[in-house]
């Protein structure tokens, strides 16, 4: 089953917001990528005949900019996919930075990023910019991204924080995803973040997607193990001054509605395809912002959801938000 893959990243900072922007737009303006991580669907893309690859359009870009981003609290332009593998990388973020839009944010893997490209992050600098980083050495790293150079990766981010000066802008955290490859090198993760001049990281546990053979990578976050590792990193961070947080993929929340997404959040893919969250099933889009967001955000998918009327094709069935015992009651239900 295809999924809309979306990190949750938090912004490291708070600033007041005038209450209209209420609205946070998660979009990938490509659909490619350069990499092909060992837990990512990215892996399964080029054995799909179904697949079509592009980058988005001017024409949907520029809607999203006039009928979204003027309501929109937060703004990222990058989700599951690579946004540097987009020629028109550069003008989608100086379109966004003279949106307007108070806080802006990116997620890159890094490998892409060149001089030019940093001068131009510079420019127009989102408020946050996310490092897919799962390794605190090359080997790690390199292991579960596809060969990637973490050497390179930093030596890059190092250019971008020396340009920035004593900007503030854009601030820097690393995105990583936690597993068992990985789980005993978080604290090193953190102190790599502070030497890099991050001021974050975020922690995502793997989601074993299927095709993908990574059931056996998952970690318990809840197992004795787990939770060591994890307050060492947070004992750790809290000293170097970096704010961590750690996403857990199962929740307390005891029912799939009433949902927060379906509130105050849009996710869209290159083609103008609009989802309610970052687990949905993208074979079934809610609507496509070509059609006008109104339309497709007060329509007949968005009203049946947030009444809690739930259909076969929903992925609210299978939140991975809602414990499983409430899923298995939803599901009697249908």
């Amino acid at each position: 089953m295809s999924k809309f893959i979306a990190r949750q990243n938090r912004f490291p900072f708070f600033r007041p917001v005038h209450p209209r922007r209420n609205l946070t737009v998660r979009m990938d303006t490509t659909n490619f990528c350069n990499l092909r991580c060992s837990m990512c669907p990215m892996r399964l893309s080029d054995n799909d005949p179904n697949r079509n690859w592009k980058h988005m359009s001017d024409e949907i870009f520029q809607k999203i900019r006039r009928e979204l981003f003027p309501f929109a609290r937060t703004v990222g332009i990058s989700c599951g996919a690579e946004p540097l593998a987009n020629p028109r990388f550069g003008h989608h973020l100086q379109s966004l930075y003279e949106s307007g839009v108070p806080y802006r944010q990116m997620v890159t893997n890094g490998t892409l990023l060149t001089s030019d490209i940093i001068k131009m992050i510079l420019e127009f600098p989102p408020t946050s910019l996310f490092l897919s980083i799962d390794g605190a050495d090359p080997e790690t790293h390199g292991a579960i991204r596809d060969g990637a150079d973490l050497n390179f990766i930093l030596e890059k981010t190092e250019e971008l924080v020396s340009g920035r000066g004593s900007r503030l802008f854009p601030m820097i955290g690393f995105s990583t995803t936690l597993q068992k490859d990985n789980l005993h090198q978080l604290a090193d993760l953190v102190r790599l973040a502070h030497k890099t001049g991050a001021v974050s990281l975020g922690a995502v546990p793997l989601v074993p997607y299927e095709g993908l053979n990574t059931l056996d990578r998952v970690i318990d976050t809840n197992s004795k193990e787990a939770l060591e590792e994890i307050n060492r990193a947070r004992v750790l961070a809290l000293e170097l001054g970096i704010q961590f947080h750690l996403s857990s993929e199962i929740s307390d929340r005891a029912s799939a509605h009433p949902c927060s997404y379906l509130q105050n959040t849009v996710f869209i893919d290159p083609d103008g395809s609009v989802f309610p969250c970052p687990y949905w099933n993208t074979e079934f889009p809610v609507g496509n912002i070509l059609e006008g967001f109104e339309k497709v955000w007060n329509g007949p998918c968005y009203q049946r959801l947030r009444k809690g009327d739930f259909i076969s094709t929903d992925n609210c069935l299978q939140c991975p938000e809602v414990t499983s015992r409430k899923i298995e009651v939803l599901k009697a239900r249908q």
